[in-house]
């Protein structure tokens, strides 16, 4: 029996001693392990050691990464700690890197093979990482290196203040040459002088100015980056201010060089427009001044002229220039184009004929700016005409805008036009007198009143138009010349003054309203300082029929 239990132990271990210990290579991937990549870095203190690719069945290539960062930075913050008490063990199927009986980080052979290398290979390359990356950081964190960062970064400060002095005084200086030099004179073209020295003068002072802030723009940043790699606890700020500052300024001048082409274009465009606008502008000028003459081109449509001929350019041009403009054919431009072309179709309607108004009413020349005139109830001075809108000044001072389109379908009366060709404005009033004064007796009262009023000319002479005869009075209508209808309510309030004045001198009574029919035993309507003394207000008639014609009757 113990025979039997002998053989069968010594098969059974044959058995196990003829199988092999892993049902695979060790070199090989095992079943539900993967090489991920780019992989996962360890890091310390944000600087990458080495990458991990392999992913075990639970573990991720982050998560190991994660674990052994997290090992080696409370191993480094360790003031004790020696980096070289890192050591390497090997075992069968892997090398692990330790510390004291702590594993780090265990190096299987089939991982090393990912790197082409064999598992110690591996596991002593990335513990020599890990012993400098530790004395690395050990000594940045140190008392004395904190120490002499603290002083780098005041010594840069001061670099900086000193740099901004400097920098002050040398463009206060260049602001002070530039304003006093004589070399630099203004741009003519012709006898007219576009650009005065000192306009071009300040122009060179704000560019400074510009160039000065870029400057000290540049200084303080190179003083924050480095201030913040002087200490390794900002480092990482520093290398994302860089990164971020130059990486937008690398971007940007790929952009302008892949669009230099488009840019180029769109700048001799602008050269061109802006040259012929000034040259249109020039010719306008001179033609409204009346120093060029042009066949059906009157001075006063040449500035309107100029504006419509620059509106029209400037579109055409912007259509030209549109498919240069950078970043045109984007979603996001089409977009803004689409949704800013869908709200001025909606809100342009009276814009455009506002527009349009202005445009007819300008080659109408149904008024200037200075002209007096009236439209529905507002009457005053024209003070300002634009294309959309004209605003005028009324006697009271107010200024009252209206709308292009609505003058252009309003009656415009112009009061001082006739008197721009050379005419004169006749201004009119009526009185009513009744049928017992002599009309010559009006007539030469009102001329009278109208002579002797301001601003009312003496040639053409005042005259006189018997306008209607009513039941009880007489309509005179006073008709006077003058040159000054700016000066309208002042001219009437002084010419009602004087008919007043002539009528109660002469006795005249003005039936406006109209009395009674029965006048006996009233007083006259003649104010009383112009009635003589001894005046009595008259009886009341009273007349007798007589009998001998009634019994007749």
């Amino acid at each position: 029996m113990n025979k039997r239990i002998m053989v069968l132990c010594l098969v059974f271990l044959g058995v196990l001693l003829s199988t092999p210990a892993w049902p695979w290579d060790p070199t090989e991937l095992p079943p539900g392990f993967t090489v991920e990549t780019p992989g996962s870095p360890v890091e310390l203190d944000n600087k990458p050691l080495f990458v991990l690719k392999v992913r075990f069945k639970t573990m991720s290539p982050e998560q190991r990464a994660q674990i052994v960062s997290e090992r080696l930075k409370k191993l480094a913050q360790d003031p004790t700690f020696r980096p070289d008490t890192i050591t390497v063990r090997d075992w069968e199927l892997s090398s692990d890197i330790m510390v004291g009986d702590q594993v780090i980080l265990a190096i299987w052979a089939f991982e090393a093979k990912v790197e082409g290398k064999t598992d110690n290979e591996l596991a002593q390359e990335y513990a020599e990482r890990m012993r400098q990356a530790i004395a690395a950081y050990q000594q940045e964190h140190s008392l004395t290196n904190l120490l002499v960062s603290i002083i780098k970064t005041i010594l840069a400060l001061l670099v900086l203040v000193a740099l901004i002095i400097l920098v002050n005084r040398g463009m206060r200086r260049l602001n002070r040459t530039i304003l006093a030099s004589e070399r630099i004179r203004g741009v003519k073209v012709g006898g007219v002088e576009f650009f005065t020295a000192y306009r071009l003068k300040i122009v060179w002072v704000n560019a400074l100015k510009i160039a000065r802030f870029l400057i000290i723009l540049i200084f303080v940043y190179a003083y924050f980056h480095l201030g913040l790699s002087f200490f390794p606890w900002t480092q990482r700020y520093a290398l994302q201010l860089f990164n971020s500052v130059f990486g937008a300024v690398r971007a940007m001048g790929e952009a302008i060089w892949d669009q230099t082409p488009a840019l180029v274009f769109l700048a001799v465009l602008f050269l061109i427009t802006r040259y012929v606008l000034k040259t249109l502008r020039y010719f306008f000028d001179q033609v409204g001044a009346g120093k060029v003459t042009v066949a059906g081109l009157d001075a006063e449509v040449a500035p309107m002229t100029y504006k419509l001929l620059r509106l029209l350019i400037i579109a055409f041009v912007a259509v030209v220039a549109y498919p240069y403009v950078p970043g045109s054919q984007s979603p996001a431009f089409k977009g803004i184009s689409i949704f800013l072309g869908v709200l001025f179709s909606l809100g342009s309607t009276s814009a455009v004929a506002n527009l349009i108004a202005g445009v007819n009413l300008t080659y109408q020349r149904s008024f200037l700016v200075g002209d007096m005139i009236k439209i529905g109830e507002a009457v005053g001075m024209v003070v300002e005409r634009k294309l959309y809108f004209t605003r005028i000044k009324t006697f009271k001072h107010h200024i009252v805008t209206i709308p292009n389109g609505t003058i252009l379908t309003s009656h415009v009366t112009n009061l001082s036009q006739a008197i721009r060709q050379g005419d004169s404005l006749i201004l009119h009033t009526s009185v009513t007198i009744g049928y017992n004064a002599p009309w010559k007796t009006v007539h030469a009262l009102l001329i009278e009143a109208a002579k002797t009023t301001s601003h009312i000319l003496q040639s053409p002479p005042p005259f006189v138009l018997q306008t209607a005869l009513n039941d009880f009075y007489v309509t005179y209508e006073l008709n006077a010349y003058t040159e000054a209808p700016e000066k309208m309510p002042r001219i009437y309030g002084e010419l009602h003054q004087n008919i007043q004045n002539k009528f109660n001198e002469a006795g005249v009574e003005i039936m406006s309203p109209h009395y009674t029919q029965l006048r006996d035993g009233n007083q006259t309507a003649i104010p009383a300082d112009y009635l003589p003394p001894d005046y009595e207000t008259p009886a009341i008639r009273i007349t007798l029929e007589n009998k001998e014609k009634k019994s007749s009757k």
